[in-house]
């Protein structure tokens, strides 16, 4: 090996060096997969996307060819060895994430863009193969969904403690705090939302850890990386993460007054038809808002609900409009899995222009997951869309109200699900489940509820 590194850099012929690297990544997928996908969950905070490693094609480097190895192991040992649980079918949030895939498929049929679409599905099907069905198949064990989260958090608390010191030595100023987590996020806002997954299970840990086998040492370094990872979405100035992370506190303490999830989705149906009947006063109220973002960080929140002068307020009134508008041209399949940046620019119009508009489909997508849904899959994708982000909610409040779980249990399906509503929040202003960041937490709590309710456990905490 040491051989054909030299040989390979002394003729500068370096992807050749990268072979024994490579051989060895083969073989531990190979022979070591529960291993590997944990160390694909370490490495995702830590990875570098690169624009260009050849031919136009942009990688995330090096969790992205990682993936695509355990996608074509786990695809072949699915599918050539038959080892595909057909019992997984009759779980309703399973086949809810299957029926928006495949009515994905279908869009991709019927795309504009057919091979933007195409490389969009390929994408969403590996990350689920990796990050939902492969650590599904390993949380059997729960051990493996303690080391899913500690390996996750592990790594994210490194990149959060690199960007707070580079942030520090520039006084926390906001301008720095949009890009100062480069090169391993590509800003702010991406960044603040993969944060917030992992604080309620970093705070589980700290409190709860006994029943996950952490000795006292190990509970106070996740309170201290609790503190760290919140300190990091503040000084994000990113307001969407500020709002999730406050709207998980208060559904946390909805889950605490046994609040049942059907009652929620009629306080919510309530407010929504309060909310279109008296929109001429909410939208004067929102209009009276001049305050954009600062510096300070008390008026940077303010400047949550200014729809008047905030620029990036109004771009994202922009995007959702013009999302609306594609659903209206094709509200059934839409114009295609990944297409909205290159066919909305045609949809813009005047009044919603602001100083940062762009024909050329940069500065973002569409700003939301669900307009995102809505003007590329059509009404079915965003219906589909929902269904699993409603019914991973109905899944971890069934085992969280569920007496005769164990406490363990209990907890851990409360850390996950938290962690799912940042997302979930978020999600309004911002897409990001087609990053490998994103979808490795997404996909991936919502594995662990899954597992929590059909794997049977003896235990009353989780040990080695």
């Amino acid at each position: 090996m040491l051989a054909i590194i030299l040989v390979a850099i002394y003729y500068e012929f370096y992807l050749i060096a990268l072979a024994p690297f490579l051989i060895g990544l083969v073989f531990l997928c190979i022979y070591k997969p529960t291993f590997f996908v944990l160390l694909i969950c370490f490495a995702v905070p830590l990875s570098i996307f690169v624009k260009d490693v050849g031919g136009g094609l942009g990688l995330s480097l090096p969790t992205e060819p990682m993936i695509w190895l355990l996608f074509i192991f786990y695809t072949y040992q699915l599918f050539i060895k038959g080892e595909f649980n057909l019992k997984l079918l009759k779980m309703p949030l399973v086949l809810a994430i299957l029926i928006n895939l495949g009515w994905m498929m279908v869009t991709v049929c019927t795309s504009t863009i057919f091979f933007v679409s195409f490389k969009y599905f390929i994408a969403r099907t590996w990350f689920l193969m990796t990050f939902f069905f492969f650590l599904l198949k390993i949380f059997e064990s729960p051990t493996y969904m303690r080391r899913f989260l500690t390996y996750m958090i592990y790594g994210t608390f490194i990149i959060v403690s690199i960007t707070v010191l580079k942030h520090a030595k520039e006084g926390f100023s906001r301008g720095w705090g949009y890009s100062i987590m480069q090169p391993f996020f590509e800003d702010h806002t991406i960044y603040s939302a993969y944060i917030s997954f992992f604080v309620p299970p970093a705070i589980m840990f700290a409190a709860r850890g006994n029943w996950f086998n952490l000795n006292v040492f190990q509970r106070y370094v996740f309170a201290l990386i609790s503190l760290v990872l919140i300190i990091g979405i503040i000084f994000s100035y990113t307001r969407a993460s500020w709002l999730s992370l406050i709207v998980a506190m208060f559904f946390y303490f909805i889950i605490k007054l046994k609040v049942k999830f059907s009652s929620m989705m009629v306080v919510l149906a309530l407010a929504a038809i309060v909310g279109f009947i008296k929109q001429d006063q909410l939208l004067y109220s929102l209009e009276s808002n001049k305050q954009g973002s600062a510096d300070d960080l008390e008026s940077h929140a303010q400047s949550i609900s200014n729809i008047t002068t905030d620029p990036s307020n109004l771009e994202r009134v922009n995007r959702w409009h013009c999302a609306l508008l594609m659903f209206k041209e094709k509200p059934i399949t839409g114009f295609g899995p990944g297409t909205y940046t290159f066919k909305y620019a045609p949809f813009q119009r005047p009044e919603d222009l602001t100083l940062i508009s762009t024909n050329s489909g940069d500065l973002g997508n569409t700003h939301s997951e669900y307009f995102n849904a809505l003007s590329e899959m059509g009404l079915p994708g965003l219906l589909s869309w929902l269904a699993v982000f409603l019914l991973s909610v109905t899944l971890g409040l069934n085992i969280i109200y569920d007496e005769k779980r164990w406490p363990w249990q209990r907890s851990l399906a409360t850390a996950v699900l938290l962690g799912l509503i940042t997302y979930y929040v978020h999600a309004f202003i911002n897409n990001y489940s087609d990053f490998d960041k994103i979808a490795a937490p997404l996909w991936g709590f919502m594995a662990i509820l899954v597992a929590l309710k059909y794997y049977p456990s003896s235990s009353d905490s989780i040990t080695e």
